[in-house]
């Protein structure tokens, strides 16, 4: 069944994008966040129960309507679950306008399109901020789109729900710290190690793929030795083995070298779908 609604929903997203407000990231940031101020102001025990407010709703959902016509509702639920959890619909509308303006050389639109794809363009010149803008595409691909499979497959919609909830927790705790206090400071460091934990297997899976579809001979090597790097953020562990096995084969020209490394990113998601296929062939994932 989570092989079926995986194939169903990442087709459907191909086809249907769902507005940013309906997305599940955008629901908690607009209606759940804002009304705990005071779990907000915990520690890593409130970040968790916050975590768990919508968890524990859909698994709610999920065994009230289990059983219903042949299971049908729960397989709807899932699906709709999934297609909200994907996303990054302004993600991929800035993407987009970034990639205009790369190829047609227009500094400023790329300067613009990069600070809304949360790279500071004020310090970079045009090949590194090139580089920083490939590198957050891969991420939010990762985010956004690995890592929803995975919780997906290995957890379910209980496990996805929570990692989403995660996310998105962290994005509106970063967007909360223009009030930098030493209680708000203590919630983001909280949701950051949260986070830490939750990406530390996938975005690893995710480097090893990399390795594999890069047509690099030195990428495993070096994918492998990310599973020992406990000091580096992920996002720039990701970046940095991606920038590496990469360079072998990636055009450099910078239009060319940005859409090589997303369409890697893609490559990725066909490998472990088919990873995923296998493993439900056989019987190991229902």
């Amino acid at each position: 069944m989570a092989l079926i609604s995986l194939l169903i929903a990442l087709l459907v997203e191909r086809i249907i994008h769902l507005k940013a407000s309906l997305q599940l990231d955008e629901l908690l940031q607009a209606y759940l966040y804002p009304a705990l101020p005071s779990f907000q102001r915990g520690g890593f025990f409130a970040t968790l129960s916050v975590l768990l407010i919508p968890t524990i709703a859909i698994f709610g959902l999920i065994e009230w309507i289990a059983g219903w016509y042949y299971g049908l509702p729960t397989m709807l639920l899932w699906l709709v679950l999934l297609l909200m959890s994907f996303g990054g619909s302004a993600h991929r509308h800035n993407y987009r306008k970034y990639l205009k303006a790369l190829s047609r050389h227009d500094l400023a639109a790329k300067q613009k399109y990069a600070d809304c794809l949360e790279v500071n363009s004020v310090d970079c010149c045009p090949t590194k901020l090139t580089e920083q803008v490939a590198q957050q595409l891969v991420w939010i691909n990762y985010r956004f789109y690995f890592a929803v499979i995975f919780y997906f497959v290995i957890s379910g919609p209980i496990g996805l729900t929570f990692y989403v909830a995660a996310r998105s927790y962290y994005q509106f705790s970063n967007q909360q710290q223009q009030l930098k206090t030493q209680q708000e400071q203590r919630t983001y460091t909280a949701i950051y190690y949260v986070m830490r934990i939750l990406d530390w297997v996938p975005s690893r899976l995710t480097i090893v793929g990399f390795a594999l579809v890069a047509e690099t001979r030195s990428a495993l090597p070096i994918s492998l030795k990310a599973w020992f790097d406990v000091k580096t953020p992920e996002f720039e562990l990701l970046g940095k083995i991606m920038y590496q096995v990469s360079q072998g084969d990636a055009p450099s020209e910078c239009y060319n070298h940005t859409c090589y490394q997303v369409q890697l990113a893609k490559r990725n998601i066909v490998l472990f779908m088919t990873v995923i296929s296998l493993f439900t062939i056989n019987g190991t994932l229902i």
